[in-house]
């Protein structure tokens, strides 16, 4: 939905547009969903933030799959509190939408490695592990270690949009609690 809403949308108009943003995004390069922002909270306290690769996207169990190195800094944080945001901000439509979850850790199967192309599977393994000091941007091996690919499955319990294009600009939050009934939300 990149067309300006007109000036009173129905509310579910937002969530349908975010997930219509959200499904590109797992098979399209450059959909703005592909790469989305994962924010948690850091191991020594605030917050942490980087971007994630979206790998599955279903609205009907509102979940969403990323998948990560089980060595990396995400995984521990996400351990220790499951609690994470997800980011989606698509420039050309002004659309950001706040995507708050549960994320629970578990190794990929079979299946899924699969279907990971082979430069990419790089990014699971390697040594040391991710943010590990090195000396030199040589001391780093980057070999595939299938034990280390993780998937990260992502349960949706609050989306927050905020639409800045248009006449005017129009928020909402929309809650797994209530059935995803949607509130309007002053922007």
């Amino acid at each position: 939905m990149d067309q300006a809403y007109p000036a009173d949308p129905p509310l579910a108009d937002l969530l349908n547009d975010v997930w219509l943003r959200l499904d590109p995004g797992v098979a399209e390069r450059n959909a703005p969903a592909r790469h989305l922002v994962l924010a948690t909270v850091g191991r020594g306290g605030g917050g942490e933030a980087r971007t994630v690769v979206l790998r599955a996207a279903d609205r009907r169990q509102g979940l969403l799959c990323l998948h990560t190195d089980s060595a990396s800094a995400k995984v521990a944080e996400l351990t220790a509190q499951p609690l994470a945001t997800l980011l989606l901000w698509d420039p050309p439509a002004q659309v950001q939408a706040r995507l708050r979850c549960t994320i629970a850790a578990r190794p990929g199967t079979d299946e899924e490695w699969q279907r990971v192309p082979d430069p990419s599977r790089r990014a699971y393994g390697g040594a040391p592990p991710p943010g590990r000091p090195i000396l030199s941007p040589g001391d780093y091996g980057a070999d595939a270690d299938r034990a280390r690919f993780t998937v990260l499955e992502a349960e949706v319990a609050e989306i927050d949009v905020l639409h800045l294009g248009g006449l005017r600009h129009l928020r909402a939050r929309f809650a797994r609690s209530d059935g995803w009934q949607g509130q309007w939300l002053a922007p």
